[in-house]
């Protein structure tokens, strides 16, 4: 459930208030084929307690660049999150099957959270907070199965 939110609050935000950056040589798929290609999306939060998660008052960030990867590790598309009314949010569409790889860009001044370990269905880190990467075998049952892959990543101020 969590994801359809998500997708929907994404999708409007991308179309009201921004652009949505599609991976190279991504086409829409045929609507009456079934999904074809995957969807790849997340939040990027300032993590004010260093917990990993998402919570009341802790707010995503905008002008974050976050880089998709593929397989060989060459970048296939950039977003940067969102500046408007869904603060911190990024997405990338139009995505077929294979091994990518989500790099968050740490912006200056701040570092990667702890991983977030959250039951409740709040928003967790899942970036590697070493690398600021994380991975996605994103296989054609994944597709027909989910609307969007999630991947968030909390930040912290540096040296706390």
């Amino acid at each position: 459930m969590r994801a359809i939110s998500v997708l929907t609050t994404i999708i409007t935000a991308a179309l009201v208030f921004g652009t949505i950056a599609s991976a190279a040589g991504a086409v829409p798929p045929e609507p009456d084929l079934g999904r074809t290609v995957g969807t790849i999306g997340g939040t990027i939060f300032l993590d004010a307690d260093a917990d990993g998660v998402q919570t009341a008052g802790e707010w995503g960030m905008s002008g974050v660049a976050v880089n998709l990867l593929d397989a060989a590790g060459e970048r296939i598309a950039t977003a940067e999150t969102f500046s408007h009314a869904c603060e911190g949010l990024y997405i990338f569409s139009g995505v077929g099957p294979g091994n990518y790889t989500v790099e968050v860009v740490l912006p200056e001044g701040y570092a990667f959270t702890v991983a977030g370990n959250d039951t409740t269905g709040a928003t967790a880190s899942t970036i590697d907070p070493v690398n600021g990467t994380v991975e996605i075998a994103l296989t054609e049952d994944l597709i027909e199965e989910s609307d969007l892959v999630v991947r968030d990543a909390g930040l912290v101020a540096a040296g706390a």
